[in-house]
């Protein structure tokens, strides 16, 4: 009959029910024994309990489930060792469990009744102690040695000599307790080590395994040691540390040297890696090739680092973290070639942390660190090797760019490190665009000003990628036009940071930026520049305001020159706009708005030349017949609000508009437009009271004949138009203007003429054609009944309505 196979853990399952089967049967009779005082039956039956570690085929992880359920029931037995009256001395005791049969059983129970022994205080814990540590090197077997090494560390951690302890004295002192534990640790590390080479080389990631399960017993005594309380820095530099690190290089082993560095680092005060920090570092210096030394460098950086933020006051002025992790971590490197790129720059982070945390102010470390980046960068790139480029690297690079940025808040600090833009050349195209977004968000959140030329230069340069195009980047076709637009809204932001009371600095910081800015092409121009020219009119009114009030001295002839600077850095920025046929409008609004600037500054010149240019633009790149007729409206708006014309200049310009009114495609655009044509003849202090600050000061103008000429032509046209609803709207809009005229006492505009035009209205509201039901002649007609409620009312408190008719 076949027998079925079991599997390892199965098969390790078995053994094990078996091993504590004995474990707990023999338990069972030793405690029997011990309640009835049968002491040396009891040893007996510990003996054969303790028997069952013996075995070789359990694994580590199963013999460890086995170790600890002995290791439960001979606590029963010390116990009763220290509490019951068993009649005999410790000393006997001591003395006869070595006469039992087997090594392993003799020392599990001379380490237990050594812990009793040691706590009834009979004999010195010194020797004791070194007795124990001593014997147990019988077994070298390195499962079984492991685990009785831990069994005695575990019985006696509580029995160490020790400052405060009561076992200090004539049981020895802190040196005692600490050479046991350095000598239970060397050995224990030792039989750690050997598990790696038992057994054939096949199993070597199978014992690599095993081994990191059992590491916490070898950690246990470093942990231990750290718990002593007489152990201050100077024993810790001259005895401790020295020949810790001994074992850790000697042992040879990677996962040794790993575990047992990281669980160094961990388990040791601050103060301690402070006053020892060049051994360590030299320590990892020689460690083994496969060892991560990055991660047991960064992992006391980072502790340190935490350390100085938490307690600063507690390093030592002479102690300079920055420079010794620098020194060493530079070492490292050079003796490690083989390093992973993204371990270099992650070693180079918590650098960057460090001294961001520890020297807030020294900007020069932070340099440092990042120059050393560059150089390291630059090597590879000289071999044509490509692993910065992987993720992991990028990841690392842009830590280095962007930590700086989170730490400071404040960009001009990161003008000022000299290596960080040539960081950035490292990076791709999408990953450089990024870093740029978060300078520019950085700059807006904290509100940033940028207050001087070589500023604004940096600045820019290190958001490059935002504001021109770039040989690695993707096609147009491929970026998402709202994003685009997105980030281009954001460069436009920062121009608003752009200040200094300096108006001479502030003019310079402008000329940079529109030189950044246009090499960036029309896509990019259209949205950056717009916030340019804004900025400079709003500069030059503001000298302007200044010089009125007094607060900023200047003569005729320096404010001619700085005015008239401004104005051409207006016009030339918008020039650039204007080569964009599909801006026309834009650049027509900015050049109406810049002649607005320029006659409120009283410049007659160059207030007539950016009118001029608006009218070009209107003739040349307008021929859309609505967009003639918003662009003319925009143009008649404008020049009602200048004031710097001569008579001469002023005739010219309206006299132009006039024209362009003519020209018009559509006859209910030219009525319309020729109505508000007169209220270039008609300007009054009543009219212009309610404007801006920079119109009130405009002249006024009264010419009734050419008022009622313009009413006239635009009565003359409306008559001409063949859509009865068009008609009806302009004749209606003319009243309006009628009535505009009447309350502003032009004396040209006949109120008689009002009757009329009513009548007219009337007449063309009822025809035939007209459909009072369509939405345009509903909506003229609300207009027109409005209008006749106003005249109504105007009727009971002005003389000039009194004879009007609304019928």
């Amino acid at each position: 009959m076949a027998t079925t196979q079991l599997t390892a853990e199965e098969e390790q399952e078995k053994l094990m029910e078996q091993a504590k089967g004995v474990v707990n049967t023999e338990a069972f009779h030793m405690k029997r024994c011990l309640d009835n005082a049968k002491l040396m039956d009891a040893l007996k039956h510990a003996s054969n309990m303790i028997s069952e570690l013996r075995t070789s085929l359990l694994s580590p992880k199963t013999y460890y489930s086995l170790y600890m359920t002995v290791f439960d029931h001979l606590r029963h037995l010390e116990i009763y060792l220290y509490e019951e009256k068993h009649g005999k001395k410790m000393s006997e005791l001591y003395e006869l469990v070595q006469y039992a049969g087997n090594i392993l059983p003799r020392l599990y129970l001379l380490a237990t009744v050594g812990s009793v022994y040691i706590k009834s205080n009979e004999a010195p814990a010194k020797d004791v102690l070194r007795d124990l540590v001593e014997m147990c090197r019988g077994v070298q077997h390195p499962t079984r040695g492991l685990f009785l090494r831990n069994y005695l560390s575990e019985m006696t951690k509580d029995k160490l000599p020790d400052s405060g302890s009561p076992y200090e004295g004539k049981g020895g002192d802190v040196k005692d307790g600490l050479d046991f534990i350095l000598l239970n640790f060397t050995e224990m590390n030792k039989l750690w080590v050997r598990m790696q080479h038992q057994g054939p080389v096949r199993d070597k990631e199978r014992r690599e395994n095993e081994r990191l399960e059992l590491r916490i017993l070898v950690g246990k005594n470093l942990s231990r040691m750290s718990q002593l309380e007489g152990i201050d820095v100077a024993m810790y530099t001259e005895s401790v540390l020295p020949r810790v690190l001994e074992q850790i290089i000697n042992c040879k082993d990677r996962i040794a040297q790993q575990y047992l560095m990281e669980v160094l680092i961990q388990v040791f005060p601050d103060e301690f890696h402070l006053a020892t920090l060049e051994q360590v570092l030299a320590a990892c210096g020689q460690l083994l090739t496969g060892v991560d030394v990055k991660a047991i460098i960064v992992s006391l950086i980072d502790r340190l680092a935490q350390f100085a933020v938490k307690s600063p006051d507690t390093i030592p002025n002479e102690v300079d973290i920055f420079n010794t992790f620098f020194l060493h971590v530079g070492k490292v490197i050079d003796q490690r070639p083989n390093m992973e790129v993204h371990d270099v720059l992650s070693l180079e982070v918590s650098l960057l942390n460090l001294s961001l945390k520890c020297y807030p102010q020294k900007l020069e470390y932070v340099d440092k660190v990042i120059g050393f980046c560059v150089s390291y960068l630059s090597g590879l790139k000289s071999k044509e090797t490509t692993d910065y480029t992987k993720p992991v690297a990028v990841k690392q690079i842009v830590n280095l760019l962007t930590v700086p940025i989170d730490n400071y808040k404040n960009v001009l600090t990161l003008l000022k490190i000299s290596a960080y833009p040539q960081l950035q050349e490292y990076l791709s195209y999408t990953t450089r665009k990024k870093v740029s977004v978060d300078l520019v968000k950085n700059v807006i959140e904290n509100g940033t000003i940028i207050g001087e030329p070589d500023q604004a230069e940096k600045f820019l340069a290190l958001i490059q990628t935002l504001i021109e195009d770039s040989p690695d980047q993707p096609d147009r076709s491929d970026v998402d036009p709202e994003d685009f637009q997105e980030e281009q809204n954001m460069v436009a932001s920062v121009v608003n940071m752009f200040d200094n009371d300096d108006p001479g600095k502030l003019y310079k910081i402008y000329l940079t930026a529109r030189k950044a800015f246009i090499a960036g092409g029309q896509d990019r121009m259209k949205h950056t520049l717009f916030p340019l020219i804004f900025r400079a009119l709003r500069l030059v009114t503001k000298i302007k305001d200044q010089r009125s009030d007094g607060t900023l001295t200047l003569d005729d002839d320096d404010w001619g020159k700085i005015g008239k600077k401004l104005f051409q850095f207006v016009h030339d920025t918008i020039s650039h706009l204007k080569e964009n046929k599909d801006l026309c409008e834009w650049t027509l609004r900015l050049f109406l708005q810049a002649s607005q600037s320029a006659s409120y500054c009283d410049f007659e010149t160059i207030a007539y030349e950016f009118i001029t240019q608006a009218f070009t633009i209107y003739e040349e790149d307008i021929a859309e017949s609505k967009q003639q007729f918003n662009a003319l409206i925009i143009i008649l708006s404008t020049l009602r609000t200048l004031s710097c014309f001569s008579d001469e200049n002023n005739d010219t310009l309206v006299g132009k508009s006039a024209q362009y009114c003519k020209k018009l495609l559509k006859k209910p655009d030219q009525s319309r437009a020729a109505s508000l044509v007169s209220h270039l003849f008609w300007i009054t202090n009543t009219s212009s009271s309610s404007s801006s600050s920079q119109q009130q000061h405009k002249q006024e103008r009264r010419d009734e004949t050419r008022v009622f000429e313009c009413l006239q032509m635009s009565l003359k046209i409306a008559g001409g138009i063949m859509d009865a609803g068009q008609k009806t709207n302009a004749f209606v809009e003319i009243l309006n203007e009628y009535i505009y005229y009447l309350d502003t006492k032009c004396g040209t505009v006949p109120p008689s003429h009002i009757p009329t035009l009513i009548q007219l209205i009337n007449t063309n509201l009822s025809a035939k054609e007209v459909d009072p039901n369509s939405p345009e002649i509903i909506a003229i007609n609300t207009y027109y009944q409005n209008t006749l409620k106003y005249i109504q009312q105007k009727k009971e408190s002005d003389s000039a309505y009194a004879h009007l008719s609304v019928q």
